[in-house]
């Protein structure tokens, strides 16, 4: 009997090294974007956040990244890092950089195959729209059309005209709540200007293709690098059981290894 208890105390002992020797499992969840969803991953000293999607009429798969860097040393981070696999066929995907993608959009057979813009000059921001002002700012656009229109709105006369943002809103409103969880200020860093995985699905400048490429990054404490990946979509083999209603969709898993640490996605391609 003593001999057992012994095997089991042994036993016990080396699986509680093995687990203290085991590194932390990143942490993390999801949030969406314009109907995109983000995933991210929380490690001991950095922050990882991917999304995927088919861009250049669906030609191409994009791979948005942003690194946050919560250490007290810097870090470097380059495109040839992230890796890529086919969740579906089990291999690996070469990644196509924003500076090759450029020089391939812009021969003039491309330009329609992929929907780029012909002018490099082009503004990739495209109109501005009611998503990308805050609502004060909205509001208060409205308020100098009213007064420049005087009697041709309902009620112009009477609308607050004001050049200071945010002093539309009112005592009597809610006040909106303070604190903002991880995920809230991770989307809300996503979220601002125009996100380049909506934007490439649309037309495009070559310009701006290789200006969202991810370029190599040295980034500092307390600092973030963001950029996309590009590869080719009919590299990726397709699954019926993967989407809904019976339509073919793709899966990839995505890698980032950062300081000594490696972050993991698994990701939906939408078709």
């Amino acid at each position: 009997m003593r001999y057992v208890l012994c095997a089991l105390l042994f036993v016990c002992s080396v699986f509680a090294q093995d687990e203290t020797l085991a590194p932390p499992k990143a942490q993390g969840g999801s949030f969406y974007v314009d109907g995109i969803v983000y995933q991210y991953a929380v490690g001991k000293q950095y922050t990882v956040v991917a999304a995927a999607h088919a861009v250049l009429s669906r030609k191409f798969l994009a791979i948005k990244v942003r690194v946050y860097n919560a250490g007290s040393h810097s870090v470097t981070i380059k495109p040839e890092d992230v890796l890529l696999e086919d969740a579906v066929g089990g291999h690996a995907v070469a990644a196509v950089s924003g500076a090759d993608m450029s020089k391939k959009l812009r021969k003039a057979y491309n330009m329609v195959r992929y929907s780029v813009g012909a002018m490099a000059g082009n503004d990739p921001q495209g109109p501005i729209t009611a998503d990308m002002v805050s609502p004060q700012m909205l509001e208060m656009m409205r308020a100098i059309a009213a007064h420049t229109n005087g009697n041709a709105m309902p009620g112009g006369k009477n609308l607050l005209y004001t050049d200071t943002p945010g002093a539309l809103d009112s005592e009597d409103e809610p006040a909106r709540p303070a604190e903002c969880d991880q995920p809230c200020r991770l989307r809300a860093r996503e979220a601002q200007g125009t996100d380049p995985l909506a934007q490439l699905q649309h037309q495009a400048s070559p310009d701006y293709v290789e200006q969202c490429g991810l370029l190599a990054n040295t980034i500092p404490p307390r600092g973030n690098v963001a950029g996309v990946v590009y590869y080719p979509l009919g590299k990726l083999s397709e699954s019926a059981a993967l989407a809904d209603h019976g339509k073919k969709g793709r899966a990839v898993r995505v890698t980032v290894p950062v300081g000594g640490e490696s972050f993991q996605f698994d990701l939906a391609v939408e078709n």
